[in-house]
């Protein structure tokens, strides 16, 4: 019986969670915060030898004595880095090449950092058995069209890891090999969240007691009429540009269109004492107008800005016109156009599936603290997609009826 179970627990996969940072921002000692019973770092040691994976490296640096007792009793290995604070590579190098030396026979490594406790047992499933479809290639899994953790690293990509040198970290190991990454749609959400902040450990323990589940964005729209309404146009720019989160305010053009939409507006006699708009100038300026004229029937109406409702960031490629970027980055530029809702070009950058899943958490934070009947939300036609395909059931690349410049859509669930 015992030897059966031991072979059942054989895995060609090892684990690699990194615990070394400072957790600054955080102002605690990320590892050992609770999640439930258990501590992070514990959490994620559980859900590894879940999935049927027992040869388990954690990363130490800073604090390293006060993780000592969780990995006496845990049985996992220490890798522990000296160079903790040069930041998070060094403590992905220096797992990789304990676990190289450690479990030479395994053919790869799930990287996770120790901030994000949530990583469920089911997901590194789920990935170990498509990994063995596709053994060459990174694996990461997504949920909703976003990218999650953990990290597959086949080992043939270990010693180029290890003796990497330049800029850029391991982002630009897997840039470099961006057609040799494999995006693994999961349902469990809590691969998605960390807790680098204490807002962020706050929705982790939220959502950890909850059940691991969020209130559905339909149920929270039953019988309520939502307003969707795009800013109006920008001042233009002599050549065509690309526009997402670069600041520019309305067109003269632009401040028409909105008071036109108003004067739409009002025959609907919306039931508003507040309108959500991102804080972009095009859409406050926008929610400005939206505000002067319908308050003049409706009574005092204030305006609260979301970060949450921005247009999707294009990173370095924001404010910069089409033709220098199709020049200076024909490959990159090319690869957009052939995958437009998954392309981003560098960290600072989102996709429309990260655009998504901010836009949707924002929406449901809204619902959940505003319970007027009508909703009245300023934004931009990406986040207008998100959210309208959303309050519908669908997704953000499904299919979508264009909302012109400085008109609106009405949503009745």
């Amino acid at each position: 019986m015992k030897k059966a179970q031991k072979e059942k627990r054989q895995s060609s996969f090892a684990a690699i969670i990194l615990a070394a940072g400072y957790s600054s921002r955080m102002k605690s000692f990320k590892p050992l915060l609770p999640i439930g019973e258990l501590t992070a770092v514990e959490r994620l040691m559980s859900s590894v030898r879940a999935a049927g994976i027992d040869d388990i490296i954690v990363v130490t640096g800073y604090s390293r004595e006060r993780l000592q007792p969780v990995l006496n009793m845990s049985g996992a290995e220490e890798a522990y880095n000296e160079r903790y604070d040069s930041g998070m590579f060094s403590s992905v190098q220096k797992g990789i090449k304990r676990a190289d030396e450690l479990f030479p026979s395994a053919s790869g490594y799930f990287l996770m950092p120790a901030d994000c406790p949530l990583i469920d047992s089911d997901v590194i499933a789920t990935m170990s058995a498509q990994i063995e479809k596709h053994h060459d290639f990174f694996c990461v899994p997504t949920f909703e069209g976003k990218k999650g953790h953990p990290l597959f690293i086949p080992h043939i990509y270990s010693d180029e890891i290890c003796r990497y040198e330049g800029s850029g970290g391991l982002k630009a190991i897997t840039d470099k090999y961006w057609d040799k990454m494999t995006r693994i749609p999961v349902r469990q959400e809590g691969c998605l969240l960390d807790m680098d902040t204490p807002a962020g450990y706050h929705d982790i323990l939220s959502f950890w007691n909850n059940g691991c589940k969020r209130e559905e964005l339909r149920d929270l729209a039953q019988g309520r009429r939502i307003f969707l309404i795009r800013h109006g146009e920008t001042r233009q720019h002599c050549e065509k540009m690309l526009i997402g989160q670069y600041d520019v305010p309305l067109s003269r053009e632009g401040r028409r269109q909105i008071v036109e939409s108003a004067s739409d507006l009002l025959l609907y006699h919306p039931q508003v004492e507040a309108i959500y708009s991102s804080d972009l100038k095009r859409a406050e300026e926008s929610a400005e107008i939206l505000r002067h004229y319908l308050s003049q029937e409706t009574g005092h109406i204030r305006i609260v800005k979301e970060k949450g409702f921005r247009e999707i960031s294009l990173g370095d490629w924001d404010g910069q016109p089409v033709s220098r970027i199709r020049e200076q980055y024909p490959d990159e530029y090319r690869r957009r156009g052939e995958d437009i809702f998954s392309f981003k070009i560098g960290n600072a950058a989102e996709n429309f599936y990260d655009m998504q899943y901010r836009a949707v958490s924002a929406l449901r934070e809204i619902m959940k603290k505003d319970t007027s009947g009508d909703l009245m939300i300023v934004a931009h036609s990406g986040v207008i997609r998100a959210l309208e395909n959303n309050l519908k059931g669908m997704r953000v690349d499904d299919m979508w009826e264009h909302v012109p410049k400085g008109r609106f859509t009405l949503i009745k669930i």
